[in-house]
């Protein structure tokens, strides 16, 4: 009885392998396969316009979001998600893209609008300075894998992309970077 149970147990983690690798090896062969959009590459220019004024006002918004938090310190990103024409009025308030000073929401809210529709849904800010930006999502129905895009300025040279990424250098340290995620248990 125990020898059986013991080769059903192997049998089952060998097969749970066996498809954790065919969903990765899926992943990599879509990242490699993926495209990236030129449209963002050419509107590159508005986005660095809103890249510039989050620098600009970094040291701001940071201070304005810790305030509203007990343990900021234990904070990776300050992420802020754009409530384009009301579709996402569910964003929680700490989400929110309004959830920033409000002489500071007009000049972002006009360089989001100057990048094209449907081109970025927000940005996230790390305390050492890195943004990144969310660009593009796909979803594929036939591998139920999302891959995302993001505009990621500041990133530090030793930050490594996973084997589900690649990622291209733009100028002004911009890096464009593609990951491809298996929705569900891998």
């Amino acid at each position: 009885m125990r020898t059986r149970n013991a080769l059903v147990i192997t049998l089952i983690i060998l097969i749970s392998a066996t498809l954790s690798c065919k969903n990765r090896r899926q992943q990599i062969d879509l990242v490699q396969q993926a495209n990236f959009d030129q449209d963002i590459i050419a509107d590159l220019p508005a986005y660095k316009n809103l890249n510039d004024l989050i620098i600009k006002h970094m040291d701001t918004i940071i201070n304005f979001r810790s305030a509203q938090l007990d343990h900021p310190e234990d904070i990776e990103s300050f992420d802020f998600l754009h409530d384009d024409e009301k579709e996402n009025h569910f964003i929680q308030k700490d989400i929110n893209f309004s959830n920033m000073p409000e002489f500071i929401l007009p000049k972002l809210d006009s360089a989001f609008y100057a990048i094209k529709k449907g081109k970025i849904s927000g940005f996230s800010i790390t305390p050492q300075g890195m943004i990144d930006m969310s660009v593009e999502h796909t979803y594929d129905e036939k591998t139920n894998c999302d891959t995302y895009g993001s505009l990621v300025w500041h990133m530090p040279k030793d930050l490594p992309i996973s084997a589900t990424a690649k990622d291209t250098l733009l100028g002004n340290d911009c890096r464009y970077i593609l990951h491809v995620v298996k929705r569900g248990n891998p």
